[in-house]
């Protein structure tokens, strides 16, 4: 009985071993890439654009999920079919032992579960590729009871101040140059 445990610890020690063994020698083998073009993240011949880092959204996640579970399933019906068939039939392995119904209930329950998991799915929009958004407006916070204003009327108000700015610049300006020859008029 040990013996066997033995086995288990044997292999389970050499797969470890062969892992970091493997990855040692990588480390060793592979080039320094010391340059810029080296150390950039590479996407199939195509300039790096942004960080490697990027957020994506939940919903690619959650729509490969439902694949991978619906995936499975079709991989546990087919034995199930076969195993109905021959349970229904009393032939082969369930030969005189009556457990068709059984199995036939079994196989149902588990589509059903998997449907009511897909319905939720459905029903929560995580299977919606563009999510369209159904809550309160966004409304910006106030500072103390200030009025809300929008970007347009901030730069509006921007451009005008401007405006009279130049206005006035160009007023004195004018107003210099008048008075330069009355003084000069006054003086001779």
């Amino acid at each position: 009985m040990y013996f066997d445990y033995l086995n288990v610890l044997v292999f389970a020690s050499v797969g470890l071993l062969f892992v970091f063994a493997n990855l040692l020698v990588a480390a060793v083998i592979r080039p320094a890439r010391s340059t810029d073009i080296g150390l950039e993240t590479y996407e199939c011949g195509e300039e790096t654009i942004g960080d490697a880092w990027v957020r994506f959204d939940i919903r690619y996640y959650t729509v490969a999920l439902v694949y991978v579970v619906f995936a499975v399933e079709i991989a546990f019906l087919f034995p199930w079919a076969l195993f109905l068939r021959e349970s229904l039939g009393g032939t082969g392995a369930a030969e005189g032992v009556g457990i068709g119904g059984f199995a036939l209930v079994e196989g149902i329950a588990f589509i059903a579960i998997l449907f009511l998991g897909l319905a939720y799915v459905w029903a929560k929009g995580d299977l919606d590729w563009v999510l369209a958004y159904s809550g309160p407006g966004y409304q910006p916070k106030t500072r103390k009871g200030a009025p809300l204003r929008n970007v347009a009327e901030i730069l509006a108000e921007r451009e005008a101040a401007a405006e009279a700015e130049q206005l006035a610049g160009a007023g004195e300006a004018e107003s210099e140059t008048a008075a330069e020859p009355a003084a000069a008029a006054e003086n001779s």
